[in-house]
């Protein structure tokens, strides 16, 4: 009968143990390179007007006051406000009025009020900043043969209320305007500098517990004001693609 004798267990341990305990076997890697990639494209479709008190609802324009559908691309305007001031009691002072609120439709067909606003889109990509800029198309005035002229009347903004979906620290910056009634110059109402904004960005003239006195005419005593004739005129609203 074979035996095993205390010393061979003890070798057999010992070479079982070095093999265990040795340097480790390093694995083999095999690297392997992927692609990734993507284009982009312009959107030039028009962007609808959203609610200036809340950018997340779109609204549509009120289909009793007609406005000129929004510039397409990927920078653009969407809405003006048209500015009514309705029928006023001829004062006997200067008198300052301020224009109506605007009324949109919301998503469930509902008619509401908001601020008087204007609204820029930019989807560019190019982050280059942009500036929205107003005239006005001459002074007040009826349509008669020999119109009447609201002589010395001005027409002002107060600095508008930025809004959007994007974080607030890409606002355009805005000022205080009162327009030229000559129609011979412009003035910035909004300029988003370099690297701000981009998105849709509405423009309330008013905002909370004022929204109803954003937009002011002020009328002097002096002015001729024939009765029961509507006194009109027009603003023309530029977008710059610089804020420059």
């Amino acid at each position: 009968m074979k035996k095993v004798s205390f010393l061979s267990v003890s070798a057999a341990l010992f070479i079982s143990v070095s093999l265990l305990g040795g340097t480790p076997v390093l694995a083999a890697s095999f690297p392997l390179n992927s692609n990734a990639d993507i284009t982009f494209i312009q959107d030039n479709s028009v962007t609808s007007p959203v609610n200036p008190t809340n950018p997340s609802q779109t609204v549509t324009p009120n289909p009793d006051d007609p406005h000129p559908n929004g510039t397409a691309g990927p920078l653009s305007l969407d809405y003006i406000s048209n500015f009514h001031f309705g029928s006023q009691t001829i004062q006997s002072l200067n008198a300052v009025y301020y224009a109506q609120l605007d009324k949109v439709t919301n998503s469930g067909g509902t008619l509401i009020s908001v601020p008087n606003f204007a609204q820029v889109t930019d989807k560019r990509g190019l982050n280059l900043g942009w500036k929205l800029t107003v005239k006005q198309n001459g002074q007040f005035a009826t349509s008669q043969t020999t119109p009447s002229v609201l002589t010395n009347a001005s027409l002002s903004f107060v600095a508008a209320t930025p809004n959007s979906t994007q974080q607030l620290a890409l606002a355009p910056v805005t000022t205080a305007v009162t327009l030229d009634p000559s129609g011979s110059s412009s003035v910035p109402v909004a300029t988003a500098a370099a690297s701000t904004g981009m998105g849709t960005w509405t423009l309330a003239f008013g905002s909370g517990a004022n929204a109803n006195q954003g937009v002011m005419l002020t009328v002097p005593i002096t002015a001729t004001k024939v009765t029961n004739q509507q006194y009109k005129t027009t603003l023309t609203w530029t977008l710059n693609d610089s804020p420059i």
